[in-house]
């Protein structure tokens, strides 16, 4: 037998191995962060409040899911309170709009046991403006869950964020993101 097709089977039986139904974020197997570079070298923030929910579903001979994530935009965090408190006020106006969701498909390219790759495709909401956007990740399937890792860079100006300026202090426009996570199943 040849190694191609060794391969080729140890990958559909990976691929049938996958774990469909409901399942819901782990938060302490789960983080998400943040990073805006600024002429001082740029600062990392952690999200505390993340509730996400995909439904994986066999779909014509793959796999897809349906994806819903929030974002409690109120429990950002930098590490320095002033920031935070005027991050929340002036830039992301907590008091109005509380919460950053997602809502949006994952579709494998390669479903297996073994890490794979995913895409996420969606719609971002911040600030009562929606953007689509494209979150590659690297999926590894377990028995009853998954986990999952993935990094997307969204420019402030497009949800209409003020870019953060102090004195000597200025950011740039790009926030890279960053997802590590984990989903059990329900």
């Amino acid at each position: 037998m040849g190694i191609k097709l060794l391969t080729a089977i140890v990958l559909a039986a990976a691929a049938t191995l996958l774990p469909t139904g409901s399942f819901g974020l782990d938060r302490g197997g789960s983080r998400v962060e943040f990073f805006v570079k600024d002429n001082r070298g740029g600062f990392r923030g952690v999200v505390h409040d993340v509730t996400a929910t995909v439904t994986v579903k066999e779909r014509d001979g793959g796999f897809a899911g349906e994806v819903e994530a929030r974002i409690d935009a109120r429990t950002i965090t930098t590490g320095i309170g002033v920031r935070d408190r005027q991050m929340r006020a002036d830039f992301l106006e907590t008091s109005r709009y509380p919460f950053i969701t997602f809502r949006g498909t994952a579709a494998a390219e390669r479903p297996g046991g073994l890490p794979f790759r995913a895409v996420l495709r969606g719609r971002l909401t911040i600030k009562a403006t929606t953007r689509d956007v494209e979150i590659p990740v690297r999926v590894t399937a377990l028995k009853d869950a998954y986990l999952a890792e993935g990094q997307v860079t969204v420019k402030m100006s497009d949800f209409k964020i003020p870019i953060p300026r102090f004195l000597v202090f200025v950011a740039e426009d790009p926030v890279t993101i960053t997802l590590k996570v984990r989903l059990e199943q329900k």
